[in-house]
């Protein structure tokens, strides 16, 4: 069910850019961290506190591993009453219905290179919505060039920035069209949902 004429964007009103962090030789490699911390802070809004606060959700990671780690990731999540699965199975339609029912998803990308040759180590960022022919993100690092790769602003330019999937969507089915890294999130069960998507679909 890929939709191409409808828009919707979740309100994901915290937004954490990954350059500012406090803590020693992290600001480069936690975008994993801040873009679950982004999950988090919708779904339980008094979890974290502070426009920094994805430094608090990374040692809490740090507790059980490495920013990089899913498994770490997931155990973080759970303290803070959000259960993470990690998938490499993305598609677009998968995404679509995650936002659809109310819930961003965490993907992990290779930003290197041209979109039809992507490279590089990854990348990970918050699908928060869609409008026809891009998906909307919370890129922690900033504003990625899509079609070519690398960066156009660092540590600015990444709040509900709109990314083409013509060319994102190669960039995280690598492997294939069912071969997508990212991350769902659900509320805990005494957890409250978040604000459900007719709220905020946009006309």
């Amino acid at each position: 069910m890929t939709l191409s004429t409808q828009s919707l964007v979740l309100p994901v009103r915290q937004y954490y850019v990954q350059t500012d962090s406090q803590l020693p030789g992290q600001a480069l490699r936690m975008c994993f961290s801040s873009t679950c911390a982004m999950a988090v802070k919708y779904l339980r809004p008094q979890a974290l506190r502070g426009p920094n606060a994805d430094d608090t959700y990374l040692r809490t990671v740090q507790r059980y591993g490495d920013t990089t780690s899913p498994e770490a990731q997931i155990a973080a999540c759970a303290d803070y009453g959000v259960t993470g699965s990690f998938r490499t199975d993305g598609t677009q339609d998968q995404l679509l219905e995650d936002l659809d029912q109310g819930f961003p998803a965490a993907t992990g990308f290779l930003h290197h290179g041209p979109s039809s040759a992507p490279r590089g180590g990854g990348h990970w960022i918050l699908a928060v919505g869609y409008r026809p022919g891009f998906g909307v993100f919370n890129d922690p690092y900033g504003e990625l060039d899509n079609p070519n790769g690398g960066y156009v602003q660092v540590g600015s330019g990444g709040r509900a920035v709109a990314y083409s999937w013509r060319h994102w969507l190669p960039r995280w089915q690598v492997e294939g069209p069912a071969s997508g890294w990212w991350m769902r999130f659900r509320p805990a069960p005494s957890v409250a949902p978040p604000v459900q998507p007719s709220d905020a679909r946009l006309a």
